[in-house]
């Protein structure tokens, strides 16, 4: 009779082997997940930082857009991390001028826009010369304006309509310290818009306390609001003078010579990813040219 032979078991030579090779590949396997999670750690805190910037560029592109050359830019202190512009929201035809007072017949505009605080004033175009004076001393908006004064204007000027659905045009009237009979006003016809003084300001955040955030100041009966944080302390614009290709960092002697500004827009992360000693950084940088360049 043949006995079964009995079935041997791993020896402790076998164990430890098994137990050296398990500690080498779940080693390796906690160190790639470990590098994985730091890689999306950077990912996403330098996603943060071009956020940042992109949101900052937004709202700046949305009031420069349509800021005119020579009087746009009014205000602009050293560093490039304060200045003060003209925003134009509304554009229109004069009908009349009597007195102290000028009807426009405004071109459709979002009601919203229109309605917002921070009339500061409104300008001119000289025909013949394509510039535009600007008033802004003692400056009033009174709305609706006189309809009677563009159906009486020569040559006759009426109420323009609604364009694609938007709100149909209106008359307003628009008076300041100077009449512009007095100052040789413009004749029947010429062009006129309404603007917003705004400025713009790199500073501290109050958001994220030690950090520098962009704000928004609406200069005639608005807020300050900070629109974007945080920045780098490099964050600025620069300034394109008259036909010099690349921008300046000093601020132009005569800002009526400004016909655009670089904007550097470097974007910071809120946090620290993990394996950095300081958050990430994203550098956006692009130009913006202002209307109707004289030169």
């Amino acid at each position: 009779m043949t006995w079964p032979t009995a079935r041997r078991g791993f020896t402790l030579i076998e164990l430890l082997i098994s137990l050296i090779v398990s500690a080498i590949v779940g080693g390796a396997l906690v160190r790639m997940v470990l590098s994985q999670a730091r890689f999306m750690d950077q990912q996403e805190a330098y996603r943060g930082a071009r956020s940042t910037a992109r949101g900052g560029l937004n709202r700046l592109l949305s009031d420069l857009r349509a800021v005119e050359a020579t009087g746009g830019l009014e205000a602009a202190a050293a560093g490039g991390q304060d200045f003060t512009i003209r925003v134009p929201y509304a554009w229109g035809i004069m009908c009349s001028t009597t007195g102290a007072l000028t009807t426009l017949s405004l071109l459709p505009v979002d009601a919203t826009m229109f309605a917002a605080a921070g009339f500061s004033g409104f300008a001119w175009r000289n025909s013949a010369t394509g510039a535009y004076t600007y008033q802004t001393a003692a400056v009033s908006l009174t709305t609706p304006g006189t309809p009677g004064n563009c159906v009486a204007a020569v040559p006759t000027i009426t109420t323009l309509p609604s364009i694609n659905g938007s709100p149909a045009g209106q008359t307003v009237n628009v008076g300041g310290a100077v009449p512009l009979v007095a100052a040789g006003g413009p004749p029947v016809g010429s062009i006129f818009f309404l603007f917003r003084r705004v400025r713009y300001e790199f500073k501290a955040s109050t958001a994220l306390p030690g950090r520098t955030g962009l704000f928004r100041t609406m200069m005639s009966g608005g807020a300050t609001e900070e629109i974007a944080t945080p920045f780098a302390n490099t964050a600025r614009v620069n300034f394109y003078v008259l036909n010099a290709t690349p921008a300046q960092s000093a601020v132009p002697g005569t800002l009526g010579d400004t016909r655009g500004l670089e904007l550097v827009l470097d974007g910071m992360s809120e946090r620290t990813p993990g394996g950095s000693a300081t958050p990430k950084t994203a550098s956006v940088t692009t130009s913006v040219f202002f209307e109707n360049r004289p030169d």
